[in-house]
């Protein structure tokens, strides 16, 4: 809650906009009552999680602010606004998001509130045992993103949508339901989350630091480890966490989106959730 409240004040001073105080003082008292909530009751983790991350993505983010205001926040805005010398909540949420939370919490916004994740969540048995195993290329990762920002620049010099309330709100749409529609095709190849795991522009750019992060999945009782199997097939992003977890390792890779689906699977609560030191 305390970081939360840090950005809210913080923000909103900046902006001169008290909007963003409401904002992130709500995701934080939610997020905050979630952890509560599963602190007593372990087993709806994920329950509780994915109810987080609809309400937070969803509701917030893209119902009471893309929506109401035509804010778009998939990466093409950032420089769409930028070009136009705006900074808008697309900047705004990258810098929070991707720049200054994945030292506290890694890539948890991936699993937590980003509301194109919270439609992968409710998809994630599409594609699950679909198809070939496919981890993350960071040639393929770093190329997507390049195309995106050359692209960005170059509609922003012919007819930015930031300038045009109208197109805006037609780019954010149409921008919005290919990325999900496409995503939900690719799931059906390579498997839940597979946007996230493949291609993802923000998740490219947060996992630079996410491995600093001060919040980790950690193995708290190594030697209970029946080598299962269960944590890596719960992950979504293909992280070896059992091969961390036998060497006694924090889950220290930069693709981990937090989302606790591996201690959920875990049967004897070998791992957990907590800080330690951001180098480990």
């Amino acid at each position: 809650m305390g970081f939360f409240t840090f950005v809210a004040v913080t923000v909103s001073l900046i902006q001169k906009d008290p909007y963003y105080l409401a904002l992130f003082m709500t995701i934080g008292t939610i997020s905050s009552i979630h952890e509560y909530f599963i602190s007593k009751h372990p087993a709806f983790r994920q329950k509780s999680r994915i109810a987080l991350q609809c309400f937070v993505g969803i509701f917030v983010l893209f119902g009471m602010i893309s929506l109401r205001s035509g804010v778009n926040f998939q990466f093409v805005e950032i420089f769409f606004d930028l070009a136009a010398g705006i900074i808008s909540g697309a900047f705004i949420q990258f810098f929070v998001a991707r720049l200054f939370l994945p030292f506290f919490f890694g890539n948890a916004f991936c699993s937590r509130a980003c509301w194109s994740g919270a439609v992968f969540e409710l998809n994630n048995r599409v594609g699950k045992k679909v198809g070939k195993e496919k981890k993350r290329s960071a040639l393929l990762a770093w190329s997507y993103l390049i195309v995106l920002i050359i692209l960005a620049l170059f509609i922003a010099q012919s007819n930015n949508p930031a300038l045009d309330t109208t197109t805006r709100k037609i780019w954010l749409l149409s921008e919005n339901a290919m990325i999900i529609f496409g995503a939900i095709a690719l799931s059906m190849t390579y498997g839940t989350r597979s946007y996230c795991r493949l291609l993802c522009p923000f998740l490219t750019i947060s996992s630079l630091f996410s491995k600093f992060s001060i919040f980790k999945i950690t193995p708290v009782a190594q030697d209970t480890c029946i080598e299962c199997g269960l944590c890596n097939k719960a992950c979504p992003m293909y992280v070896d966490v059992a091969g961390f977890v036998q060497q006694n390792k924090r889950i220290n890779d930069s693709l981990c989106i937090v989302c606790e689906r591996c201690v959920s699977s875990c049967p004897n609560d070998c791992i957990k959730l907590l800080p330690g030191k951001p180098w480990e």
